[in-house]
């Protein structure tokens, strides 16, 4: 009789544990998810994007930022990524399937490219693809930046690594007829509305491509020498160099910053001079405006 009070009282016990489970299992059930997976935000991937050189075509500046970006890639597959690319669709292919695969959102993206200062107004190319405020009017162009649009957030930046890209002034036509606005702030900021939230930089004159580029160093600062660029037409250029500007999308906001870097991961910063602060090259740059002439642009 002992032994058989003892079994129904382990019995009965076993029943209260079965059912106190079944009560707080119910009562996770109606909790939101918890796992790492979502508690935890999205990893950041940086992307340095240039375009495929032209078979036949002698690009030293595309070539060296092709191999550079490649190599630093190998080596911080986890944080950064160099896509080349032909087209904007190619593109936004290629990116969207790395950010897929590691379940990440974009950190920094550069889109490395030549401006067009003969064009008169602010631009860059991805490919083929040109992209500018008159270009992005265009549903067929805005679709490769708009496919990247859910892997945006305000810890996104974007850099149009080209000369001229953010440039604000009017400038003398290559035939000093007449002027024409560059318009790179309404490039910048319809990027930021295809980006929603992001920040986006646009330089005022030249970007350069020098060693150091993923050392938070200066490396895009200065000014090209060929003779060409000592063409009156270039006076603003001269006059901005360096300088930089940033479109805040969640503010809505555009104003001046430093020149803007890239760390070994490909992380934007902002320098904490200005290039053009120094007086050896502030000399340099007045030295130049004063022997501005016309005739040649060629």
């Amino acid at each position: 009789m002992k032994h058989l009070n003892y079994l129904l009282a382990f019995v009965l016990i076993l029943v209260t544990n079965c059912k106190i489970d079944a009560q707080q299992n119910s009562l996770l059930a109606d909790l939101p998810e918890t796992n790492e997976k979502t508690m935890s935000p999205k990893k950041q991937l940086n992307f340095f994007v240039v375009t495929k050189r032209k078979k036949g075509k002698i690009d030293p500046a595309t070539r060296f930022n092709v191999l550079r970006t490649k190599l630093k890639g190998l080596f911080k597959k986890q944080k950064f990524m160099a896509v080349v690319a032909r087209s904007g669709e190619k593109m936004s292919g290629r990116v969207l399937h790395h950010l897929q695969k590691h379940n990440a959102r974009i950190g920094t993206i550069w889109f490395d490219s030549h401006g067009m200062y003969k064009k008169g107004y602010s631009l860059f190319f991805i490919g083929h693809d040109e992209y500018s405020y008159k270009t992005l009017k265009d549903p067929l162009t805005r679709s490769p930046l708009e496919q990247l649009a859910p892997f945006a957030d305000n810890n996104t930046k974007v850099v149009i690594g080209s000369c001229y890209g953010g440039a604000t002034y009017h400038r003398a036509s290559i035939d000093y007829k007449d002027t024409t606005r560059m318009n790179g702030d309404s490039l910048m900021m319809a990027i930021g509305k295809l980006l929603p939230g992001s920040k986006v930089y646009g330089c005022e004159s030249w970007v350069m491509t020098k060693p150091g580029l993923f050392l938070k160093r200066q490396a895009v600062a200065g000014a090209p020498a060929r003779k060409l660029f000592r063409d009156i037409c270039y006076q603003p250029a001269w006059e901005n160099i360096s300088k930089w500007n940033e479109y805040d999308d969640a503010n809505k906001s555009f104003h001046i910053v430093n020149p803007v870097a890239l760390d070994k991961f490909g992380n934007v910063l902002l320098t904490k001079r200005s290039y053009n602060e120094k007086k050896a090259v502030r000399k340099d740059i007045y030295k130049n405006l004063g022997k501005l002439e016309t005739g040649l642009y060629k």
